[in-house]
C-alpha cells in the first residue's frame, strides 16, 4: 500500500512538472529568460538578483513601454514556481530593478540622452 501512494505522489509531482515545463514553453523568450531568472533567484537563496539574473530580468523590461507593469507581469508568470513566503522577496527585488531603471532614465533624461 506504502509502495502505491508513493508511485502516485511521483506520478502526480511528475504531471506537474511536465505543465510547468510546458506552461515555461509558451512563453514568449525574453519573459521566460525572466521567469527563469526568478526561479533562479529564489533558488539561489541570495538576497538579492546577481548581475546575470537582473539582466535577463532587465533585457525582458527593457522590451516593454511600462516598466512597473513589466514587472507586474513577471511577476505573475512567476507564480506557479513560487511559495508563498516567496512573493514579497520577489515583489521587492522586481521593484527595486523598475525603480533603478526610472532612476537611470531620468538621469539620462537630464543630460540629454534617450534610451
Amino acid at each position: 500500500m506504502a509502495r502505491q501512494d508513493f508511485n502516485l505522489k511521483e506520478r502526480i509531482i511528475n504531471d506537474y512538472c511536465e505543465r510547468l515545463g510546458h506552461y515555461l514553453s509558451t512563453l514568449p523568450e525574453l519573459l521566460r529568460g525572466a521567469v527563469k531568472a526568478v526561479i533562479d533567484y529564489i533558488q539561489s537563496g541570495y538576497r538579492s538578483f546577481s548581475y546575470r539574473l537582473e539582466g535577463d530580468v532587465r533585457r525582458y523590461m527593457n522590451s516593454q513601454p511600462d516598466k512597473e507593469k513589466a514587472a507586474g507581469t513577471v511577476f505573475n508568470a512567476s507564480l506557479p514556481f513560487l511559495k508563498s513566503d516567496e512573493h514579497e522577496r520577489v515583489k521587492g527585488q522586481l521593484s527595486y530593478v523598475v525603480q533603478d531603471m526610472k532612476e537611470k532614465r531620468q538621469q539620462n533624461q537630464s543630460r540629454g540622452f534617450h534610451i
